[in-house]
């Protein structure tokens, strides 16, 4: 991960229990505790959608990951420096099952 990530105290990764890790040491510690936890565990990538900008870029996914079989929406930022793309920022939320938060507030 040391070389996909801008060496920068700007850049943020939120897991998807919800916890922010901020700057660039923090976001390098959130992923080695992330691997560490989850060796070998398999996971499948959908849904992915790109927009690209002169020096700035995002994508949103879906993923799904074997061990737990939960779904993730996830979001990554990317800023275009010295001739190559660096995440930025990186966001995760667990993926309702049918999308509809209302209705799961509602039922409980």
């Amino acid at each position: 991960m040391l070389l996909f990530w801008l060496n920068a105290d700007y850049v943020k990764c939120v897991n998807a229990s919800g916890e922010l890790f901020s700057g660039f040491n923090q976001v390098i510690f959130s992923w080695h505790l992330a691997f560490n936890l989850q060796q070998g565990v398999g996971f499948h990538v959908r849904d992915v959608r790109a927009r690209v900008l002169t020096d700035m870029a995002w994508v949103t996914m879906k993923t799904y990951v074997d061990m737990d079989k939960v779904a993730y929406n996830m979001t990554n930022v990317y800023e275009f420096h010295h001739g190559r793309w660096y995440l930025v920022h990186h966001h995760s939320s667990v993926l309702l099952a049918d999308g509809n938060m209302e209705q799961h507030i509602l039922n409980g």
